[in-house]
């Protein structure tokens, strides 16, 4: 047998990662001054018109809050003069969206100027979101952060359940699912096709959140969630 010289031999390795599914879990210290001005704001805002058939979303019937109150589909919450909604959106939400954005398209995301649409929920005892994701066209990411939150709810109360965008893989060992655990100031991103819900809790309080879609312009169309 001849002998095979093998001081030429090589090879050349490339690790790629095939469609991944970013999320940007973020936890906001010192805010809870500002998460109780949010929180009394929409409070207030659920008492005004949690009956009101054009200004509590729910009604509609189109989305995937059952029960509770979600501000109108006409208005975007984010662009509200309240002085508490701006410093939300300078101190928390643009600096995360900015962040996300890089770590997902890298540097074309400076080229990007966002609109971002914004709306909130006030739940009780036994609301919850069914399964969604957020397809309005032009929509880079979607996001939630929790205002306000129910004292003593056990797991999985309340908690987001993403669903795995890949159930191929769940077939060979992969999770289904994944769970977050909603924590008052923190701020969660991801991709608008993932899909999610939220579990309904029991007992007394609220859970008060703002949810947001991130746009390349402001659409033409209502918008879809």
């Amino acid at each position: 047998m001849p002998v095979i010289d093998t001081r030429e031999w090589g090879f050349d390795d490339k690790i790629e990662i095939h469609f991944p599914t970013t999320v940007l879990e973020r936890v906001h210290r010192g805010c809870d001054a500002l998460n109780e001005t949010l929180y009394q704001l929409l409070v207030k805002l659920a008492g005004q018109y949690r009956n009101d058939r054009q200004e509590n979303a729910v009604y509609s019937g189109r989305i995937s809050t059952r029960g509770g109150y979600q501000t109108a589909h006409h208005r975007n919450f984010l662009e509200r003069p309240d002085p508490a909604i701006a410093e939300f959106r300078e101190r928390i939400l643009e600096p995360a969206i900015t962040h996300y954005l890089h770590e997902v398209f890298g540097p074309p995301a400076s080229s990007i100027k966002p609109w971002i649409m914004g709306w909130a929920n006030l739940l009780s005892e036994g609301d919850w979101q069914a399964p969604h994701m957020h397809p309005t066209p032009g929509n880079l990411a979607s996001g939630v952060y929790y205002v306000h939150l129910p004292q003593g709810a056990e797991p999985p109360q309340g908690w987001i359940e993403f669903l795995n965008p890949h159930p191929a893989a769940v077939q060979h060992g992969a999770t289904l699912t994944r769970r977050l655990e909603p924590q008052s100031g923190k701020l969660l991103l991801f991709p608008p096709y993932h899909i999610h819900y939220v579990h309904p809790f029991r007992g007394s309080g609220e859970r008060a959140i703002i949810a947001f879609d991130v746009l390349r312009e402001r659409p033409a169309l209502g918008m879809v969630f």
